[in-house]
């Protein structure tokens, strides 16, 4: 098998690695218009015209996507371990998301029936994302030389975040901005914040064709389903019953494991937060988000730096509390009061809050970066490719835990702010793990 995927990786041209980056980079806009800053927020505020019930339901939501994900993945990453073609299940990833994101644009204001449509689309666009994430990353040793795969996937990093700039400015200047919203789009009616599952959808679809039609897929194999997906877990199963022999490094994968859940939610209930606590409007959510992608480039550097200066484990921690400090700040900011102080209403909390985003931006951009490069560190080389699969199934095995908490906690104490605080004790947990880790 590494043989002919040495050769399918000799065969990727340049456009071929192209390819591959830009349909990463097509992935990102689901996270960034319909998880992070437009969707969630409208969904929350506007299809429930109660915050608080907007914020518990779109926690279970997110809860029932990332635990579906979680039952799948470990199947699903064995068999592209296991070898075989990976650009049919990709493409059974987009045919599944791109309709359900566009399937958004069915959520209205204060909606009395529909829901079941409505809440299966963002189920089935988690799975399309998280999945396709899988199969995506699996190409890249094949598409991509192994010393220029750091290089393409910081590419498709990168060239997300790009897409993720030209779609919030477009949003500005087509409607936000626009006295005459391009496409005779009702502003006052919320339909650009239903039509970013539209656009996010069509990111997905029209920027996968060129990785269908340049990027050179793995070699077909004989083996049925069946047996790549046992093989795949017999081979995962080998590798979990000798992570008991490597204390330090399991130790760093229940450290991640806690503290990531903290940044997903950081992430995840950016827009809700805004929306239903702060108020704010789709376009300074868009600003915000515009914002947020540069910092989050900038994350990327200082991490690179931080790195090579204080190391990797204290990087990792720096970040991490930077995280929990922002996170602090959050839960103690209503449009009346900062750092739990009253303050006259003067728009002090939205700049505080502002301020803080762009933080968080980076803190997650950097916590990300420098956890991958410790784990490079620790992990026995000659164990890495498996110890880089647990790291990854790791990410999604629990994800599914911190959005339902925050739905529980919203809910049990009728309030937002006591759902994102939840985010402290994952942070502060992973924190606290981390002591325990050495760099060796």
């Amino acid at each position: 098998m590494a043989t002919l995927e040495a050769s399918a990786a000799g065969q990727a041209s340049t456009l071929g690695q192209l390819s591959w980056a830009v349909f990463d980079a097509g992935r990102g806009p689901y996270s960034i218009l319909i998880n992070t800053f437009v969707f969630s927020a409208y969904f929350t505020t506007v299809v429930f015209a109660d915050p608080v019930q907007g914020q518990t339901v779109w926690s279970y939501l997110s809860s029932i996507g990332a635990f579906l994900v979680a039952l799948g993945a470990p199947i699903l990453g064995a068999v592209a371990d296991a070898g075989g073609r990976r650009k049919p299940w990709l493409l059974g990833c987009v045919i599944l998301g791109a309709p359900c994101m566009a399937a958004l644009w069915y959520a209205t204001p204060g909606m009395a029936s529909g829901f079941s449509w409505v809440f299966l689309a963002p189920i089935g666009a988690t799975l399309a994302f998280e999945y396709s994430a899988i199969f995506c990353n699996a190409m890249l040793p094949n598409v991509s030389p192994s010393g220029r795969i750091g290089f393409l996937s910081g590419l498709g990093w990168a060239l997300a975040n790009f897409v993720g700039i030209v779609l919030f400015l477009f949003f500005l200047l087509a409607w936000s901005w626009n006295s005459h919203p391009l496409f005779d789009v009702d502003v006052a009616a919320h339909e650009p914040e239903r039509l970013v599952g539209l656009m996010a959808g069509l990111c997905l679809a029209v920027l996968s064709i060129p990785l269908f039609l340049f990027t050179p897929d793995s070699p077909g194999t004989s083996r049925t389903l069946s047996q790549m997906a046992g093989e795949g877990l017999r081979n995962l199963g080998r590798t979990l019953s000798t992570l008991g022999r490597y204390r330090n490094v399991m130790t760093f994968i229940v450290a991640r494991m806690i503290f990531n859940e903290g940044f997903i939610l950081m992430i995840l209930f950016t827009g809700v937060f805004a929306a239903g606590i702060l108020h704010w409007t789709p376009e300074k959510l868009i600003i915000q988000g515009l914002c947020n992608s540069v910092l989050a480039t900038l994350g990327g550097l200082l991490a690179g730096w931080l790195d090579t200066r204080i190391g990797s484990r204290r990087a990792v921690m720096v970040f991490v509390a930077g995280c929990l400090v922002a996170n602090v700040i959050l839960c103690s900011l209503t449009p009346h009061s900062v750092l739990f102080v009253e303050v006259a209403p003067t728009g002090l909390a939205d700049r505080w809050f502002f301020v803080t985003q762009l933080c968080i931006a980076l803190f997650v951009t950097g916590g990300l970066v420098t956890s991958r490069t410790l784990m490079a560190k620790i992990s026995p080389p000659e164990m890495l490719n498996e110890f880089f699969g647990i790291f990854a199934m790791s990410g999604t095995a629990s994800s599914f835990v911190g959005p339902l908490a925050v739905g529980v906690l919203t809910s049990l104490f009728n309030s937002q702010r006591a759902g994102v605080a939840v985010g402290c004790v994952f942070l502060l947990g992973g924190l606290l793990v981390m002591t325990r880790v050495r760099e060796t």
